[in-house]
């Protein structure tokens, strides 16, 4: 080899770049069967190097010839085709999510065979089921491939190259094909639908309003007019502007006096928690998605407040946000290992003149949580409590005063309503 080619390859070992080719193409090229025959290979390789003691030589000469003749075949040129459909970018944890892709030749020609699977294993906690490993390909019409997903617990994942690829006629090596790239999944918390909660809502004025709110019986101040949009209802057009103007224009409008609503998460866990303090988490984390929903469906707007490793802040509702908006939050929350309530009173405390009512998800009770909602009960804002714990609590549960509303759910309950509520 000359001295200059020995150098450059030398070069590219150290760099790691030929190493990540070879990598590349084991995990992309290379069917299951094919990796098993190569590893074989290796193996009856290094066993049948001595040929005069050992005759594994012999299954080295027959294990060698399909990988290679594989090899030969994918070097051609390879069919055209097309695939419609996409990978998810959110699913719910614990529920089966199917996503169907559609593969077709373009143009048309012979039918062939073709390989589905990732390019690499798919993250902990995570599943996926294919229909089928690999696809027949016919001219006439579209071929399917259906995926099943299912996330064992909420959180953010990472979801691999998927590709489809034709294959040789021993199906152990794919040629060049079409891989859908990379994308991030998120998992939301699991919610059920909750029971009407007896809350003092009435409403407050706040300031700057909320333009485009809806009309529920709230005066409206008028705030001016601007271009028509899509969607816009007709009794709002104003037709002095138009004829002025000579394009269609409405009347735009904010409400000043509603509901507003603020949910607290309770993230507080030790440095190491155990397993029983993680489901109490899960579980509270699932009964706060539970009320963001249930107020996703009414006319209040819920400012949802939690405090993880950061603190999370986002609101819902007329037309301020959507459900999905506070459930990527709370898919991603992790424990706090100090207590949260410091962290949360600035930004609680500065929406205290526009909220009517705090709902606070608690993880247990004691001196330092029971002084943080007394003294947002003193500060004139009504005070919800959903307790998430089993058993004794640190400190005795108030039953009487403005906290005894206070109500108690175990973790086995949130579970249990929540498998009712994904039983068909």
């Amino acid at each position: 080899m000359p001295a200059g080619v020995a150098d450059s390859v030398e070069r590219l070992v150290e760099r790691g770049v030929l190493f990540r080719a070879l990598w590349r193409f084991y995990r992309r090229r290379l069917t299951q069967r094919g990796r098993f025959l190569l590893g074989a290979v290796a193996l009856l390789a290094l066993l049948g190097v001595d040929t005069r003691r050992s005759v594994n030589f012999v299954l080295f000469s027959v294990a060698v010839p399909p990988l290679l003749l594989a090899l030969l075949q994918v070097a051609r040129r390879t069919p055209r085709f097309g695939v419609q459909g996409r990978l998810p970018s959110r699913l719910t944890a614990g529920r089966p999510l199917s996503v169907s892709l559609f593969v077709q030749r373009s143009p048309p020609g012979p039918a062939c065979t073709l390989s589905v699977a990732w390019a690499a294993p798919l993250p902990a906690g995570l599943s996926a089921r294919r229909s089928q490993a690999y696809l027949q390909l016919r001219p006439e019409r579209p071929s399917r491939v259906e995926l099943t997903l299912q996330a064992e617990r909420r959180g953010r994942y990472r979801l691999p190259e998927l590709g489809l690829a034709r294959t040789d006629a021993f199906g152990l090596v794919r040629s060049r094909g079409v891989w859908l790239g990379e994308r991030v999944l998120l998992a939301f918390p699991r919610y059920f639908t909750l029971d009407e909660p007896p809350l003092p809502l009435g409403r407050r004025y706040q300031p700057g309003g909320i333009p485009l709110a809806s009309e529920v019986g709230d005066s409206l101040e008028f705030v001016g007019t601007r271009e028509y949009r899509d969607g816009d209802p007709p009794r709002r057009i104003d037709w002095r502007s138009w004829a002025r103007l000579g394009v269609p224009v409405v009347k735009e409008y904010q409400e000043e006096y509603f509901a507003r609503i603020a949910l607290v998460l309770d993230t507080f866990l030790p440095r190491r928690p155990r397993e029983p303090q993680r489901q109490r988490l899960e579980a509270a984390i699932s009964v706060a998605a539970s009320i963001a929903e249930h107020f996703s469906r009414r006319e209040e707007v819920v400012d949802v407040l939690a405090a993880g490793p950061d603190l999370y802040e986002v609101s819902t509702g007329r037309s301020l946000g959507s459900l999905d908006n506070v459930l990527e939050v709370l898919a991603c929350l992790e424990p706090c290992p100090a207590a949260p309530f410091e962290g949360l009173r600035p930004a609680l405390f500065e929406r205290l003149e526009r909220l009517t009512t705090v709902v606070a998800v608690m993880l247990d009770w004691d001196k330092p949580r029971e002084g943080f909602l007394r003294q947002l009960n003193t500060l004139g804002v009504a005070v919800h409590v959903w307790l998430v714990h089993e058993g004794e609590t640190r400190r005795p549960c108030p039953t009487a005063g403005p906290l005894a509303g206070l109500r108690q759910i175990t973790p086995a309950e949130v579970r249990r309503r929540l498998a009712v509520e994904e039983t068909p």
